[in-house]
């Protein structure tokens, strides 16, 4: 027969366990969100190409887009619905203020990624203005 001590001990240890059992770790990722960075806009004339590969907790891309001159920027946004991700990159004209630019067809790399991301299958479309680029399916660890 267990003495009242022993007992309390058994009992307050067995409790223990069963409400460690009951616990369960988990880590709330939140939204998927998007880091954007256009490289250096040059003249030239090439094929708008885009890239996308997938790493631990991440999805990286990059890639290059025709502009009407060097003068224009990039902007990126992300369209997130479930396991579908699209990144629509456009065109933004700079303003009036900004001087002289040089008349010929600008092209400018880019590179991005997509971070808060729970591991699993995912399909990513980079976009430039209404044509796709690269759709693609990728796995985040």
């Amino acid at each position: 027969m267990l003495s009242r001590r022993e007992f309390l001990s058994s009992s307050l240890a067995l409790t223990s366990l069963v409400l460690l059992e009951g616990c369960s770790h988990s880590e709330d990722v939140g939204s998927p969100m998007l880091s954007f960075h256009q490289g250096e806009a040059s003249c030239g004339v090439g094929l708008d190409d885009a890239q996308v590969h997938a790493d631990t907790g991440v999805i990286k891309f990059s890639g290059r887009m025709t502009m009407p001159d060097p003068c224009h920027q990039l902007d990126a946004m992300l369209e997130a619905k479930n396991s579908e991700l699209i990144v629509h990159i456009s065109v933004i004209a700079p303003k009036p203020s900004e001087g002289f630019c040089i008349q010929c067809i600008g092209q400018a790399p880019y590179d991005g990624e997509i971070v808060n991301l729970r591991p699993g299958q995912y399909t990513v479309t980079l976009r430039h203005g209404e044509r796709e680029i690269r759709k693609a399916q990728v796995t985040v660890l």
